[in-house]
């Protein structure tokens, strides 16, 4: 037991957590969960090689190093650099998750709709655009969370203003790319006819990007609430003095989010879509080219009159 009862004193003036002691138990749980995942998520990339993975895979990696740098913080809670590592890491993770939806869909687009648009926008510049967005939104992240970090209270308060900012433009985006999903979604159900295996497929995909998104929704409005709710208030207050918060509302969404990830895993329909088409045929050679769908009812009947 002696792992896994710590040395925080939360009235301890050189204490980074000052206002309570956080669960050791309840992180090293965590940082387990997203280890298991983690690994899972290493598999399966390699097993549907599909490189894209690799932006799951380190925002993954970032809520393992987060958790890890939480339990080693509430056992030696006087070393700052430890406590402001788990802080950032926990915030800038879910961006990794955040960018590989987009890429997900984007790569759908490009693979199974050709050279039609959804929204407007082509399967590779749905991508760009959406990845780019999700980047400036990472920098504005991290730049307002370090700021946060500052001993001086007005550097403090900037960079929660910032970090909210970047929070908000982060969740408009995601608004944007749901309504994305939903067209793509019915799009490729009128599209996609010559194989019910690989419609299912993309449907499910979609579904599971979906449910990512509002998780990560979830998560982005806590924040949001916590960090515009303004320091010394009754709310803040409160968020800063209970750790459930952090799990219930943060940790416990996102780790939702990636386990959805390893149940139904995008590279999986991906990997299918070598079967979906003749690669030696050139695109817009097979976009001139009528689908293989079955017959309608009333085609059947007009050949049995025939």
């Amino acid at each position: 037991m002696g792992f896994f009862s710590g040395k925080c004193e939360p009235d301890a003036a050189d204490n980074q957590w000052s206002s309570y002691c956080p669960s050791v138990p309840v992180a090293f749980l965590f940082f387990v969960l997203f280890s298991v995942s983690f690994v899972f998520h290493c598999f399966q990339a390699l097993r549907h090689r599909q490189l894209f993975c690799l932006v799951m895979i380190t925002g993954v990696l970032w809520e393992v190093a987060a958790f890890a740098s939480r339990v080693y913080s509430a056992k030696s809670p006087t070393q700052k650099g430890v406590f402001d590592t788990s802080y950032l890491l926990l915030i800038l993770a879910p961006v990794c998750v955040n960018a590989f939806d987009y890429m997900v869909v984007s790569r759908l687009v490009r693979r199974f709709l050709f050279r039609q648009r959804v929204c407007g926008l082509s399967g590779r510049v749905m991508g760009k655009l959406f990845v780019c967005c999700d980047i400036v939104s990472f920098i504005v992240q991290i730049g307002g969370g370090l700021m946060t970090l500052s001993s001086k209270s007005s550097t403090e308060k900037t960079g929660l203003h910032i970090l909210t900012f970047g929070v908000v433009f982060q969740q408009a985006l995601i608004v944007f790319f749901f309504v994305v999903t939903v067209v793509c979604g019915r799009k490729t159900a009128y599209t996609v006819r010559n194989s019910q295996t690989i419609q299912a497929g993309i449907q499910k995909t979609l579904h599971v990007v979906q449910g990512s998104l509002i998780l990560i929704s979830y998560r982005i409005i806590y924040r949001i609430v916590e960090f515009s709710s303004g320091e010394g208030s009754s709310l803040n207050s409160y968020i800063d003095n209970h750790e459930w918060c952090v799990y219930v509302f943060d940790a416990g969404p996102m780790f939702l989010a990636v386990l959805l990830m390893n149940i139904w895993h995008p590279g999986a329909v991906l990997k299918k879509s070598k079967d979906y088409y003749d690669d030696s045929v050139p695109v817009a050679e097979m976009e001139h080219q009528p689908l293989a769908t079955t017959p309608s009812p009333y085609e059947h009947e007009e050949l049995q009159v025939r």
